[in-house]
């Protein structure tokens, strides 16, 4: 048996055995639980593409985890959401560790079926309906991809060896064209791009906040994790590299209009997701298209992992919005940061990700990515792609700056719930691992510009401090005196 499923079944015991009252042990046994798939990287059996996606998946689960924690309890009075979160959680690391083909294959199918309930464990019309259409357009997808993949290997190396060879085992394959749509169309669906992203809105605004920010920070990206896989093992043509560049630029441009119009929080965060995977499936298409070009490649990643990091951490932030304010309209809150302070500024880490202000990952995503294309030379598509990428960049701000504003101006709401300092503390570490990557991911690969980028972000550290000072004590006072006046 392979390291990976003993250590699924370990994760999987520690998250279930303990769900009593005491917080420092269930904090304890998740962060075990999600740090133990490292134990895998020195056996030698993790391989670069696994690695990549959880080092994203597991900072985003442990915070889903803990928040739930909170959330949960407060919200619907029990821990049976938590439950499903932390399984939720491992099943998708654990997909993205499968040695093999099939337990890629079941543990994927797993997460589909929990990603259902958690979808619709609000109950409702609303809440079903988005349910059934996540798991069955995902699902269905997902099966025609993966049993396709099953068939093309299996006639170099029989089924038995498809399923059950590692993947580094594999011999490359040439199929032909028809088979290529049935290959991505799964993985496309998960990405979530044009035109078979409309699962998307309705599932990450419709479930729990911890359960969005999983969807959202990683459950989407698992959709690239399996193109890069899949480019791994089968050789398509190079027009379906174009395909995948079509698509995530009309997704784009799509998903970034659309927001513009959104009221509600978790619908706008829901259409900038779309927005941000259109984008990353941009450079994703770049980078099969020009494989030596270093620069790609690490704008692909950390345009991963900056949206998964921001991107989970505003849609951890719209639980706690909703629990103090009790409405996800972003023109009736104003404030929040009298009511939430520690959660607001987390807020204002996250955002300035968004926004990408340096030192955050934000920042070296959108550096690293106009780098990159500079490298391929001007053309066409590299002229249209940076166009997108100042489109992106000013929607972003846009959105960005709504947010802000719903904690740190004074407004409308003078009155709202307080709420506990664990979630909010659980908010900001999430927040302050944009900063965190921001650091470490330029130091992935030696790049002619490491050194630079390093002086960058070290310096830019006075303008996080200078942006704390204002936001902190002097927006959030003036706030606060404007509250007691009122008193």
């Amino acid at each position: 048996m392979s390291i990976q499923y003993i250590l699924l079944l370990v994760s999987a015991i520690l998250v279930i055995i303990y769900r009593g009252e005491k917080v420092w042990l269930n904090t304890g046994l998740r962060f075990v639980a999600y740090l133990l798939p490292l134990v895998a990287v020195p056996y030698g059996v993790v391989d670069s593409i696994s690695l990549t996606y959880i080092l994203l998946a597991i900072p985003v689960s442990i915070a889903s985890s803990l928040y739930s924690l909170w959330y949960s309890r407060h919200k619907y009075g029990s821990l049976r959401l938590q439950l499903l979160i932390d399984l939720f959680n491992v099943s998708i690391i654990y997909t993205l560790l499968a040695p093999n083909l099939i337990g890629f294959i079941a543990l994927w199918t797993f997460s589909e079926i929990l990603g259902f309930l958690l979808v619709s464990y609000e109950g409702g019309d609303e809440a079903f309906r988005a349910g059934y259409r996540f798991f069955f357009l995902k699902a269905l997808t997902f099966e025609a991809s993966a049993l396709t993949l099953a068939v093309v290997l299996s006639a170099r190396v029989g089924l038995v060896n498809a399923l059950l060879l590692e993947f580094s085992r594999l011999p490359r394959t040439a199929v032909d064209p028809y088979y290529v749509i049935l290959l991505m169309i799964g993985y496309i669906t998960t990405a979530a791009l044009i035109p078979l992203h409309f699962w998307l809105p309705h599932a990450h605004s419709t479930a729990p906040s911890p359960a969005s920010a999983i969807l959202s920070g990683v459950t989407v990206k698992m959709g690239f994790y399996a193109l890069m896989r899949l480019y791994d093992l089968v050789m398509l043509g190079e027009w379906s590299k174009y395909l995948l560049l079509g698509m995530g630029f009309i997704t784009c441009i799509y998903g970034f209009l659309v927001l513009i119009s959104q009221h509600d929080v978790k619908r706008m965060l829901a259409y900038s997701t779309i927005g941000n995977t259109g984008l990353i499936a941009v450079l994703q298409a770049l980078y099969l298209l020009h494989p030596t070009n270093t620069y790609l490649y690490l704008a692909l990643i950390t345009s991963i992992y900056a949206h998964g990091l921001y991107k989970a951490a505003l849609f951890i932030n719209a639980g706690t919005i909703e629990a103090v304010a009790h409405t996800r309209i972003i023109d009736n809150v104003r404030g929040l940061v009298a009511f939430t302070p520690i959660s607001s500024l987390a807020n204002l880490f996250a955002v300035l990700s968004v926004i990408g202000v340096p030192p955050t990952i934000g920042f070296v995503s959108k550096l690293l990515s106009i780098v990159g294309i500079l490298n391929i030379g001007l053309n066409t598509i590299t002229i249209s792609v940076l166009c997108l990428i100042g489109y992106s960049i000013l929607v972003s701000l846009f959105y960005g700056i709504r947010i802000l504003r719903m904690h740190w101006e004074a407004g409308k709401m003078e009155h709202g719930n307080r709420i506990r300092g664990f979630p909010q503390i659980v908010e900001l570490g999430l927040s302050l691992m944009s900063l965190v990557y921001g650091f470490i991911t330029p130091l992935l690969t030696y790049t002619e510009i490491l050194f630079t980028l390093t002086l960058v972000n070290i310096f830019s550290l006075l303008i996080i401090v200078l942006l704390v000072y204002t936001f902190y004590y002097n927006i959030r006072l003036n706030i606060l005196r404007g509250i007691t006046r009122h008193v």
